[in-house]
């Protein structure tokens, strides 16, 4: 049996291990709790990762959703409310910690020890995956991953193609593109007893730690580009696609279930 186990980072105060430094915990929490930063991570977190989420053809995983024990109000009820309606959203409350090992605590604690294999996948709040992802992830670990699995004790599945949505001073703009190892498009596959958990692999370097097997032919991610990312969204590490806006808008909402009028609205909005 495979286990889909995902984590969802959403404005947590981790006390180090993280990309974006401040002089202190006072400092983190007043960046990542203003009002104004909070209003558009939810935003996009309601329109790009949700509608996914929501919509998977296979209903067998669970999303972990790490959130501050002091994520202020009115937005920790807005987003619980959001959540509520999706089984599949486990929200997990912790004090500031050590980002990589409240990672690690919370994706162990809810590891199915029953499983043969978990498979570990993250998003950031303004991305997505496919609504078939958890399907296709479980059909190819079957037919492509699981021997390699289990020779070497571990194993990658890359979904490499996605979409790159841009909130810019002149509007949206969707890019896609094919990318090596990007965050959204990956699973980590390892027995659950396994010592380590996902973001203990720097997700651009983990092709090395252990044989990956890549699939990009389908579009199976989308990652959002804003002004308040962490990381830089960097499309030149990847393959721009050739194909034309309205195949690309149709993309986005067949394959990650995108109002993007309604998303485009809302963006305005704020």
């Amino acid at each position: 049996m495979l286990q889909l186990l995902g984590l969802c980072r959403f404005s947590y105060p981790a006390l180090a291990d993280f990309q974006t430094s401040h002089a202190d915990l006072a400092a983190r929490k007043a960046a990542l709790f203003a009002p104004e930063r909070l209003d558009l991570r939810l935003m996009w977190f309601r329109h790009i990762l949700l509608p996914a989420i929501r919509a998977q053809t296979d209903p067998d995983f669970t999303l972990l959703l790490l959130l501050g024990e002091d994520l202020p109000e009115p937005w920790r009820g807005r987003l619980l409310e959001a959540v509520g309606e999706v089984r599949q959203i486990v929200p997990v409350f912790r004090p500031p910690m050590n980002h990589r090992a409240v990672c690690r605590e919370v994706l162990m604690e809810a590891r199915d020890q029953d499983a043969d294999w978990v498979a570990e996948f993250r998003l950031d709040d303004d991305d997505a995956v496919a609504v078939d992802f958890v399907e296709r992830a479980r059909r190819d670990f079957a037919a492509h991953v699981r021997g390699l699995a289990e020779e070497h004790g571990s194993a990658l599945l890359d979904y490499q193609r996605g979409l790159v949505v841009e909130a810019g001073p002149e509007g949206l703009a969707l890019h896609p593109l094919v990318a090596r190892a990007w965050a959204a498009g990956l699973c980590l596959i390892y027995p659950p007893s396994e010592p380590t958990a996902l973001m203990d692999y720097p997700h651009h370097r983990v092709w090395w730690r252990m044989p990956c097997v890549s699939r990009p032919e389908v579009m199976m991610f989308l990652r959002g580009a804003h002004g308040t990312n962490d990381s830089l969204v960097n499309r030149r590490e990847g393959i721009t696609l050739k194909m034309g806006q309205p195949a690309v808008r149709r993309i986005l909402k067949s394959r990650f279930a995108v109002d993007l009028p309604a998303f485009r609205q809302a963006l305005a909005a704020l």
